[in-house]
């Protein structure tokens, strides 16, 4: 078989490192911008303020605001799932997932809560992880969450430990 010819197409500009698309309905999506910030891009390729209502995101080095996945029922429940890296005492940190529902009118996140926070939290800006799957059974979504979780460079050898969440996949 020949090799399939690619063409990248700009669908829409001024992100600053953005790291995940969350596709939504009428042709809208949603990027995370590592920075912090969460955008709705419309139809066409408008790129809407920033979200309000994201908790506090310890941006630098690897870490940031990452994966975003909308809930199976989005259209009805307006849910989302999102990581980022989550600030701790005296400069730790450590990657959590957390769970919203967007407003009607798309400018904010509501009902915010933090599902999951990897421990123990580090000083480390490296090797977040932060990919977040729904699990489905025969085709259908169950309710189950998987989490991708860095080991956080310093403590590589804790990824084969079972008392802490570094290097895990972890269900949610």
């Amino acid at each position: 078989a020949g090799a399939q010819q690619v063409r990248a197409q700009t669908v829409a500009g001024g992100l600053e490192h953005p790291w995940a698309v969350a596709f939504l309905p009428e042709g809208r999506f949603l990027v995370t911008e590592r920075p912090g910030r969460m955008r709705v891009v419309e139809p066409g390729g408008r790129l809407n303020e920033p979200l309000q209502g994201l908790p506090v995101v310890a941006a630098g080095g690897q870490g940031g605001l990452l994966d975003v996945v909308t809930d199976s029922d989005f259209a009805r429940s307006r849910t989302l799932y999102f990581c980022f890296s989550e600030p701790g005492e005296n400069g730790t940190n450590s990657t959590a997932l957390a769970r919203a529902r967007m407003s009607d009118d798309r400018r904010r996140l509501e009902d915010v809560k933090v599902i999951f926070s990897q421990r123990p939290k580090v000083r480390s800006s490296a090797h977040f992880g932060c990919r977040i799957v729904e699990r489905r059974v025969n085709g259908q979504p169950d309710g189950t969450l998987f989490l991708t979780l860095g080991e956080r460079f310093i403590r590589m050898q804790d990824a084969q430990k079972l008392d802490n969440h570094l290097g895990k996949l972890v269900r949610v």
